[in-house]
């Protein structure tokens, strides 16, 4: 396997409705479950790009299995994940795009399900859902847009109008777990149109990078809310004392 390359399927349809993103380092486990869950979708207007920082467990040789299912294929390093996320969003050629990690999974109709909402609310810029949790506990997570002050959405069920990036800009890569928690919040901020499709989306699997560094996660989420909800410097120290409560203390 190389080092870095770029492959492109020629058949693609030019501008399809949907832009499927995954970006994946070293997820031999899931990587698979991932892939087909996107290219086994029963609406098939969309491209799938895959970014592979340099996967060294294998994922590679998973992923080169099928290509012949991936549009776009770019193997090389990056700076971390959302500058790998920025990337593939600048080869997006869909009007919607969304964002699955190698960890995670769409259900079968997932897409045509967005789709649905995309032709009753057309204006509607971000179109999200809740996901099923896969772990011993299982249950769903949704959190509506107006409670965006609070938590981020589930990002495995978000759509985003890819003129939407253009609009409110891409993801901070100064950020490594929290950057897609800051760009809702400034859309939101900025005006962004939200719709709730009330509908499990997608399959998530709970311990990822925000799970195993949850000190760094709960310090760049106090970052981002203090910036875009104007908190002042006691209220921002008082909200990340009761968010430490909560993890170590509570938990």
């Amino acid at each position: 396997m190389s080092f870095g390359y770029t492959l492109y399927v020629s058949d693609i349809v030019p501008t399809p409705l949907f832009s499927i993103i995954t970006v994946v380092r070293n997820a031999v486990g899931t990587i698979e479950n991932c892939i087909q869950s996107v290219t086994n979708q029963s609406f098939a207007d969309f491209e799938y790009i895959v970014i592979d920082g340099l996967s060294d467990d294998g994922t590679s040789e998973l992923i080169s299995e099928h290509l012949n299912s991936i549009h776009t294929y770019v193997r090389e390093k990056d700076l971390g994940i959302y500058d790998a996320m920025n990337k593939a969003i600048t080869m997006c050629r869909g009007k919607y795009i969304g964002i699955i990690n190698a960890d995670d999974a769409y259900f079968e109709d997932t897409l045509r399900n967005v789709q649905r909402s995309i032709a009753e609310y057309p204006e509607s810029q971000i179109i999200y859902g809740g996901v099923q949790i896969i772990s011993k506990e299982g249950g769903t997570l949704y959190v509506e847009h107006g409670n965006l002050d609070h938590a981020m959405i589930p990002h495995p069920s978000c759509f985003v109008m890819s003129d939407a990036y253009r609009h409110f800009g891409m993801f901070n890569s100064d950020f490594k777990i929290a950057a897609d928690y800051d760009f809702m919040l400034r859309a939101f901020k900025a005006g962004a149109v939200f719709h709730n499709t009330g509908l499990i989306l997608a399959q998530y699997r709970s311990g990822g990078a925000s799970a195993k560094n949850r000190l760094k996660s709960i310090q760049e989420m106090i970052s981002i809310q203090a910036d875009h909800l104007d908190w002042n410097k006691f209220y921002r120290n008082y909200r990340f004392l009761r968010y430490l409560a909560a993890t170590y203390l509570i938990s």
